[in-house]
């Protein structure tokens, strides 16, 4: 018998383990999920990038009964899920998985648009996007996805594409071979590059959306028959995995776990980079001891991360670019200094042109700590120590292995329905807000999904 490609074996998992993964506590998982990134679009809706981006959708004359998020735009479902799932993304506040995804942002945007499209049940779209967060993450673990991070790559972009084919192909019908193609497809043009934290740049903001558009038309391609190459994570010529990661291991696609990958995903608290929460945890807690200390008084700051976290959030930020803020942990920690809470106002166009944050970001220095490098590898945690050293030579040191919205630290039900109320809610009006958080936590998996999709046709 022919040896199984990675790719066939992945596919093949999520077709023989579907029982198991489709678990009750999957199920709730996605309903949060899914909660959590309406949440985080419509927020993302009314921010100046998310307004460009629904312009330019709407200026490429894409006609369609799909809409974006509580805006009254409708679009195909390809762009209608591009534009959601870029706008998930907006302020950084969408899920995170410890593979270094953002998988929500990508799986329930094209899920939504495509079980609108084929009039799915509850228990379908809750399945598609729990069998879209599964492929991605595999496709993560497959490879070092650390080195794949430190090499440029930005996974969302590069891993996301497969989960967004999978959740399509889920509420398309795709059978295994189908399925199979429709992974290859996506797999074939998957990129992303990190290059935007040189100049603060969009494109991080964009780069779900654009896997999710690119999943939905690799799954519609293999339905009507395109087939996708079956080796195209490790092909000798043109393998991504050779290509991406300096090592790989098809066994992690197939190998059984005691938990679906969406039971890992992680609920962010704060509005930046996973990076950052650690380092300005720690800095807050240092200025509940001490109180407001302005950069006069400051010495010096030191942030001790691992060597991801230096690659992806190690720098300064531009004041012109609120993505340089969020992707900063000079940034992040002297907010935590300043006793602000991180959240999505702190990162505004008026925040970063605050002088007195500027003062306090130029003292903190990052460094690469070998504990923290453990730590990450070995116990999956982005953990940071921060010290601060006053001008009187007095000294205070926090260390934070386990912010809130990490999976050792979970955010509650009541927590994300919170933060979704908070993002939604002045927004979309509390009685819609509410209704659309009733019919995500509580509809019965054989309910349309039509009714959440009309009210999110509505527009405030």
């Amino acid at each position: 018998m022919k040896e199984r490609t990675g790719i066939e074996r992945l596919v093949n998992y999520l077709f023989t383990h579907q029982e198991a993964l489709r678990s009750a506590k999957a199920e709730q998982a996605a309903r949060m999920c899914i909660l959590d990134e309406i949440g985080c679009g419509i927020y993302g809706s009314r921010t100046q990038e998310g307004a460009g981006i629904i312009k330019t959708a709407a200026e490429l004359g894409n006609g369609g009964d799909i809409p974006v998020w509580g805006t009254g735009v409708l679009l195909t479902e390809d762009m209608a899920a591009m534009v959601n799932g870029a706008l998930c993304h907006i302020r950084e506040m969408d899920d995170v998985h410890y593979a270094i995804l953002h998988t929500g942002a990508v799986c329930v945007p094209s899920a939504l648009a495509v079980a609108q499209r084929c009039g799915s049940s509850w228990g379908q779209l809750l399945w598609a996007v729990t069998a879209g967060v599964e492929v991605s993450v595999r496709i993560a673990e497959g490879m070092d996805f650390l080195d794949h991070r430190e090499r440029g790559w930005h996974g969302t972009a590069t891993c996301g594409a497969f989960g967004a084919a999978a959740a399509a192909g889920v509420l398309l019908g795709l059978d295994e071979q189908q399925m199979v193609n429709a992974l290859g497809i996506a797999g074939s043009r998957t990129g992303g590059s990190w290059a935007f934290a040189a100049d603060g740049a969009m494109t991080k903001r964009i780069h779900p959306g654009l896997a999710a558009r690119d999943g939905i038309v690799s799954a519609c391609l293999a339905k009507n028959g395109i087939t996708g190459p079956h080796q195209v994570l490790e092909a000798a010529d043109g393998g991504i995995y050779r290509m991406m990661s300096r090592q790989y291991c098809l066994d992690v696609l197939d190998a059984v776990k005691e938990r679906a990958a969406i039971e890992e995903v992680e609920y962010k608290w704060f509005a930046s980079c996973k990076s950052v929460h650690s380092p300005y945890t720690a800095a807050h807690e240092i200025f509940k001891r001490h109180g407001f200390t302005d950069a006069e008084k400051i010495r010096d700051v030191r942030a001790e991360v691992n060597q991801s976290a230096i690659e992806m959030a190690g720098g300064t930020y531009r004041r012109d670019s609120v993505v340089s803020a969020q992707i900063s942990i000079p940034y992040g920690v002297a907010l935590g200094l300043m006793g602000l809470e991180g959240k999505a106002a702190d990162y505004s166009e008026e925040r970063l042109r605050d002088e007195k944050i500027l003062a306090v970001a130029k003292k903190v220095r990052v460094a690469e700590s070998e504990d923290m490098n453990r730590l990450r590898r070995e116990e999956k945690r982005s953990a940071a120590k921060v010290t601060v050293q006053w001008k009187d030579g007095s000294t205070d040191t926090e260390t934070v292995t386990a912010p809130k919205g990490s999976m050792f630290n979970p955010l509650s039900k009541e927590d994300i329905t919170g933060k979704f109320m908070d993002l939604a809610g002045g927004i979309m009006g509390e009685e819609t807000a509410r209704e659309i958080a009733c019919i995500a936590l509580k509809s019965n998996a054989s309910d349309s999904v039509m009714e959440i999709t009309e009210i999110l046709k509505r527009k405030k």
